[in-house]
């Protein structure tokens, strides 16, 4: 009992302090560059006096290089970084700028590496801009993965997955005779114990050496708080797997409701292990706990089908070795397959609904490390589907495969999940695909929302690149009831007066009268010059009140230098979440059709029992085991007897 309650005192704590720690909805833990000023391939009429880059999340300064190539390859170093707009927030985007010294005409290349404060994760890249001078765009640019945290992280994943595959296979096994089942579930709990240890450990590991790299500072109370929960849940974890020794003559035999408190306890730290590892990682675009949760079920369901198809492959390797018979093996394979049609649907519909968010085009796909690894982790996922669906036909009563074909079938199954396991590994170290470059006609870079006066006003470009673009003013009175209601607001793009980085200078414009679409947002039409910065004046006029006058910076994205498409740069988030939303129905109507059909089938004839290969069969009598002179191990390790009749 004092086992049982210190495991579920750490669930309780765990869950406590997971929704102390995780409680806001969090962005994009890979901090990469959304923007830069000087846009990548923008041709100056003056040279900057400083860079900024403006990151998808918040970063440490100290470990923040930049760079910049003169014409004849000498380098600049800054005089000065400063880190600007992270308001304490240290997951919120954050934008870093550094004063460089006085450069001349030419081309420049910048390059830039930085190390994100969310869950340290180093990232780097280059662009280009030209003073007086045209220059080509560096493009979008992506980070390797470190091979240590690639390492540990696979490690971290696969005693997950170990943990899940000994509690489900485990299950399976009870449905055999207690003397059968008893050695080969005390197996599986040790592998998965010594796992889950290798991956705390592996853990561990890597934030020893990221504390020697980076230092303390770089450690946030956020990454720390998620980093304790998910070590404490991993050895929860084998705590609750762990064997326990042989049982003494002075203790009693574990009851089965005290093998299935174990049970659930482990499966609630595996599940916490799961969802903090989650949290460590990415969180595409939009981020927010519907993605949080997205990926939990999708990482607990892949671990969950590798972790059994390599626990069953094993029980296949060393059946003899652990008292398990052919036919005992095919039960248990044909047990698993209701959970592994679940694991294999759910792991399709997340997986289609979170690609939507780190893959932005099928450019993005092809052209980056990323979206490569992720097709391939794809396209390898489905070929085990297909074998998985093969050895479910060879499972089938009426099939004509057997012995060593259905044992080859499960072998490439769990080599193939392995395989995908790291893959995913791999992804969870790398830098979505979901650079602004990648993507024609996306949401502007910067949306601008500040109170002005009495009002809070919201300003957006679509697109923000130069020529027609729509400028979105959302504009809504912040006292009740309104003083005065807005009558009409007016939009004017002139040249930046900012000093410095101008860009070519751009043809004064006149105000452009905006359109209300709804009475708190308007419309209006207008020319963006050249990329660079610009300044955009907003008149708000009321009835009975002055008007309300403000100027918004706004940077200008490029747009000659973009590269051409190689296949589409269209957004496919639109058609992904489609995808996701048939996939789920079809699962749906699937599982309502096979529950009609599984109602309608005959009960069992009274006195008689479903075998497990599916055919009819007398009830096994309990005289039958008593008379057994064979033994097998209990699952803690004891010895019982074990019949013939039971092999």
């Amino acid at each position: 009992m004092g086992l049982r309650r210190a495991l579920l005192t750490l669930v309780v704590a765990l869950g406590t302090a997971l929704l102390v720690g995780l409680g806001a909805g969090p962005a994009s833990a890979h901090a990469y560059l959304a923007s830069s000023n000087p846009a990548d391939g923008a041709s100056l009429a003056a040279a900057p006096r400083s860079i900024e880059l403006r990151f998808t999340e918040h970063v440490v300064l100290a470990s923040t290089e930049i760079t910049v190539t003169e014409p004849d390859g000498h380098r600049v170093a800054p005089t000065s970084m400063t880190l600007v707009e992270s308001d304490e927030d240290q997951e919120a985007p954050a934008t870093v700028v550094a004063t460089i010294p006085a450069l001349g005409v030419g081309a420049y290349h910048v390059s830039w590496r930085t190390l994100s404060s969310d869950d340290l994760h180093e990232s780097a890249g280059i662009f280009a801009f030209g003073v007086q001078s045209e220059v080509q765009a560096a493009g979008p640019s992506e980070s390797n993965p470190d091979l240590f945290e690639l390492v540990g992280r696979w490690a971290v994943l696969a005693g997950i997955g170990a943990g899940l595959g000994a509690v489900v296979v485990g299950r399976l096994l009870r449905r055999l005779p207690e003397p059968t089942s008893g050695m080969p579930r005390a197996w599986l709990r040790r592998q998965a114990f010594r796992l889950l240890v290798v991956g705390a450990t592996a853990a561990l590991a890597v934030a020893l050496v990221d504390l020697v790299r980076f230092g303390a500072a770089a450690f946030t109370p956020g990454y720390l708080l998620r980093w304790g929960l998910r070590e404490a849940a991993l050895l929860g974890a084998a705590l609750a797997l762990r064997p326990a020794p042989p049982n003494r003559p002075d203790r009693p035999d574990r009851s089965a409701s005290g093998r299935v408190s174990r049970d659930v306890a482990a499966t609630t730290a595996l599940l916490g292990a799961g969802l903090l590892t989650v949290s460590i990682g990415h969180f595409g675009v939009r981020g927010g706990p519907t993605w949080v949760v997205t990926s939990t079920v999708h990482l607990v369901a892949a671990l969950l089908w590798a972790g059994s198809v390599a626990a069953l492959a094993l029980l296949g390797v060393r059946a003899v070795r652990l008292g398990l018979s052919r036919s005992d093996v095919r039960s248990v394979l044909r047990g698993f397959r209701t959970s592994a049609t679940v694991s294999v649907v759910v792991v399709a519909v997340t997986g289609v609904y979170l690609a939507s968010d780190v893959v932005v085009s099928v450019d993005a796909a092809l052209l980056t490390t990323y979206g490569r690894v992720l097709l391939a982790k794809v396209v390898l996922a489905g070929l085990v589907g297909l074998v998985a669906l093969a050895t479910t036909r060879a499972l089938h009563p009426r099939g004509l495969q057997e012995g060593q074909a259905r044992r080859a079938f499960v072998a490439v199954e769990a080599v193939g999940l392995l395989v995908v396991v790291a893959l995913a590994g791999l992804l969870a170290t790398g830098q979505p695909a979901v650079s602004p470059r990648l993507v024609s006609e996306q949401a502007p870079s910067v949306i601008d929302d500040r109170p002005v006066a009495d009002l809070q006003q919201t300003l957006a470009l679509r697109p923000n690149r130069p020529g027609a673009s729509v400028a979105l003013i959302d504009v809504l009175d912040t006292r009740r009831p309104s003083p005065g209601p807005v009558t009409g607001v007016s939009v004017t793009v002139r040249g930046s007066s900012s000093g410095g980085v101008d860009a070519r200078p751009a043809v004064a414009q006149a105000p452009v009268t905006a359109i209300a679409v709804t009475p708190s947002r308007w419309s209006a039409a207008l020319e963006l010059p050249a990329g660079g910065p610009v300044d955009v004046d907003v008149v708000v006029h009321r009835r009975g009140l002055d008007d309300v006058r403000s100027t918004v910076h706004w940077v200008v994205g490029p747009s000659s230098s973009d590269p051409a498409p190689v296949v589409s740069r269209a957004p496919v988030s639109g058609q992904l979440a489609l995808a996701c939303a048939v996939l789920a129905v079809a699962a749906v109507i699937g599982a309502a059709w096979l529950l009609v059909k599984r109602r309608r089938q005959p009960s069992p004839a009274p006195g008689r029992t479903r075998t497990p290969v599916g055919h009819w069969a007398p009830r096994p009598q309990a005289s039958a085991v008593a008379g057994s002179t064979d033994a097998a191990q209990d699952e803690s390790g004891a010895v019982a007897p074990r019949s013939a009749a039971s092999r």
